[in-house]
């Protein structure tokens, strides 16, 4: 028997609708989408949310977790709406981050962690703006362990102005993984390079860039103004100020990508070692932001909630844009005939049902 779900509005990933009801078969395939009358179940259903820069949460360390860590982390994750989401990796020896890589494959390969889509590496191979990132692991461009990277590798932050990039971007978009640029402070020519090369998006935007100035434009006006490029996001009202997150969407709203950028904050024996949450985001000993605490999910109500961005705006920067941008082709909108993943939201945007139903 079909299940009815209901809802005053309607996202499918391009499009917001009004009242609609979907059918969705006991085997989770969406058997139909049609206009509704009467008085619906929820508020609003979309797409899950879809976050590409998942580095951990809670007490769960992507680089150094097991499989059933990864269960806890993605049970978690789908509680706050997101659905799908790759893990990542930062900079750190080599042969560390090529061990995190075994293991994540190992993982992502067994299936038994749903929304596990796959891996971002972001590092080692960054620039002048390391942000949180080990200087003394910053390294130039190493084509054979690149030449190497696992299948489920989906997503590489370079920056532009790093030893041997252009060959790296290039070998990269060769095996089909998106280039993002990112913990830099290039010039335009490097920049213009590394687009030209195959980079299609930044890594958190203001964060670990070059920034804009009327007389000094750096990485995120470059990025802001240029059509071919999206944009990562941290919108957990700390990362950045709801002013420039105002500007970021007026200047490529459909190109921006919500991320989390979530770490995790502390272990199972108590607070993670060098990171503490103050002031709303976990931080160094120096005060340096170490990443996020706060949920995709947050990060959408609070672009729509304190920066005035259109609701669908916001949701396809939460859903069809991130999963575009990586090539997760069977997440991200909400079709007749695909396996079921959504959300049902109330009026606030906060999170009420999860129905997952990835294609293995």
């Amino acid at each position: 028997m079909s299940r009815e779900i209901t809802c005053h509005q309607f996202f499918d990933g391009d499009q917001l609708r009004g009242p609609s009801r979907l059918l969705v078969t006991d085997e989770g395939l969406i058997e139909s989408i049609d206009s509704f009358v009467g008085s619906p179940e929820f508020a609003l259903v979309c797409p899950g949310f879809v976050d590409i820069q998942m580095n951990g949460f809670d007490d769960v360390h992507v680089a150094n977790a097991s499989t059933q860590d990864l269960q806890r982390l993605d049970q978690n994750l789908l509680a706050n709406g997101t659905t799908s989401w790759l893990g990542t990796i930062v900079t750190a020896p080599l042969d560390k981050m090529s061990f995190s890589l075994d293991v994540l494959q190992e993982a992502f390969q067994s299936g038994q962690v749903q929304g596990f889509a796959g891996v971002h590496v972001e590092g080692p191979f960054l620039g002048a703006a390391p942000g949180a990132h080990p200087v003394k692991h910053i390294i130039a461009c190493d084509m054979q362990w690149i030449s190497q990277l696992v299948p489920s590798v989906r997503l590489v932050t370079v920056a532009p102005e790093q030893t041997g990039v252009i060959a790296a971007i290039s070998a990269l978009r060769k095996r089909d993984i998106t280039v993002s640029l990112g913990h830099s402070r290039p010039t335009k020519t490097q920049y213009e390079e590394a687009v030209n090369a195959g980079a299609s998006m930044v890594t958190h935007l203001f964060n670990g860039m070059s920034g804009v100035h009327h007389r000094e434009p750096g990485l995120a006006t470059w990025a802001l103004i240029d059509d071919q490029m999206s944009c990562g996001v941290i919108a957990d009202g700390v990362h950045v100020d709801t002013d420039a997150i105002q500007l970021a969407f007026r200047a490529a709203g459909n190109r921006i990508c919500l991320v989390s950028d979530s770490v995790s904050w502390k272990t199972s024996a108590g607070p993670r070692p060098g990171v503490e949450i103050r002031n709303g985001a976990p931080r160094l000993p120096d005060d340096t932001l170490a990443g996020s605490c706060t949920p995709l999910g947050e990060c959408l109500q609070r672009v729509v909630r304190d920066c005035g961005v259109p609701l669908q705006t916001a949701l396809a920067s939460a859903t069809s844009i991130p999963a575009d941008l990586v090539g997760l082709t069977q997440v991200g909108r909400i079709r007749s005939g695909q396996k079921a993943d959504l959300l049902a939201l109330d009026s606030d945007l906060s999170v009420l049902k999860a129905w997952r139903r990835l294609p293995s």
